[in-house]
């Protein structure tokens, strides 16, 4: 609905078709009349929670062409950024979103707005925040479908090191918002992707502070040389881009962000101080969220030594973040392996 009044308020026409009379309603969630001046076309509608990841667009293709009797396929989420509308077009999508941005296209029809280019911040922000509740969450999305047993309230609680009553009050909301369900045993049982998309909409970031560094050696190598020299006493944990990499190879590292609790003789590192985020390769950060440090180590090994690795939806939100359309590839990539592994 706020697609379609966006699409009014830049002047044009909007008529919905009546669904019920046609037989092939089931294919498409609305069928539109667009009309711009004596020109008209009819869109087909799909509508989405999410916006795509760019590796998704292929397997949305056979969706595309059962959407075409009906009109010109058009695609409605939430938000499309500027990194992910010329993927959509290039798949022959038109589209439109929550916050007045759109491309439709048809025979003799092309209009066009960017009023955003901002993702939009949510008014209610839904799941519980904190570091204990987040750690809740980030278990909850690695949960494996090889797992033998549901996660218990006591042993969520044990990985985020909150009590059992928090966490089962954590749990309890989850539950509320239909992200988790309890099983016969009395166990819960996330829904993953749904959990995992509200995570990455909904996280306000790691918070605390940063520092910009930059580096004439490649961020991987910057990463190794991080871990190899911090002690058992210490804490780092290396994110975006070189983390994401280590998991699942996809675009060459650019940057790398390092999380740590502790100070870090930068020099010995061989890094020096940036100007700013424009012309850094290396972001360090003291997090004031301490649940991007894993509850048990996810490590890579570069040339024999091993690399912590930030929770993995730290990895994912740490790309999303810094953006570009590789990066958003890769975020599909890792999302993925995230879902989908044992």
């Amino acid at each position: 609905m706020e697609a379609i009044q966006w699409l009014r308020v830049a002047g044009l026409a909007i008529d919905r078709v009546n669904l019920e009379t046609r037989s092939d309603r089931a294919t498409a969630d609305a069928i539109i009349e667009v009309r711009a001046g004596k020109t008209s076309a009819r869109f087909a509608v799909e509508q989405k929670l999410r916006a795509p990841y760019p590796n998704e667009l292929p397997r949305l293709n056979a969706l595309r062409k059962t959407l075409i009797p009906n009109g010109e396929p058009l695609l409605v989420v939430p938000f499309v950024s500027e990194t992910l509308a010329p993927s959509l077009t290039a798949a022959d999508w038109s589209w439109a979103d929550g916050q007045g941005n759109f491309d439709l296209r048809a025979p003799g029809l092309l209009l066009r707005q960017r009023r955003t280019s901002t993702v939009p911040k949510t008014k209610r922000t839904g799941l519980p925040q904190g570091s204990g509740s987040l750690a809740i969450i980030r278990a909850l999305i690695r949960f494996g479908e090889g797992e033998k047993e549901d996660a218990s309230a006591t042993g969520l609680a044990n990985q985020a090191r909150v009590s059992q009553p928090r966490a089962s009050q954590v749990v309890a909301q989850l539950h509320d918002l239909g992200l988790v369900e309890r099983s016969q045993r009395r166990r819960w049982v996330p829904r993953r992707e749904a959990l995992l998309d509200r995570f990455l909409t909904e996280y306000r970031g790691p918070g605390g502070s940063e520092r910009y560094l930059y580096s004439l050696d490649p961020p991987t190598d910057v990463a190794a040389r991080a871990a190899a020299a911090c002690s058992k006493r210490q804490q780092i944990v290396v994110s975006a881009d070189v983390g994401p990499d280590l998991l699942v190879p996809w675009r060459r590292p650019t940057v790398v962000i390092l999380y740590t609790n502790h100070d870090i003789a930068v020099r010995d590192l061989g890094l020096v101080d940036a100007q700013g985020a424009h012309d850094a390769n290396v972001i360090l950060r003291a997090p004031a969220d301490q649940s991007v440090f894993r509850d048990h180590e996810l490590l890579a090994t570069v040339r024999d030594v091993d690399i912590p690795l930030a929770d993995e939806t730290q990895l994912l939100w740490d790309l999303q973040d810094l953006g570009g359309v590789d990066r958003l590839e890769a975020a599909g990539m890792l999302r993925e392996w995230l879902l989908t592994r044992p």
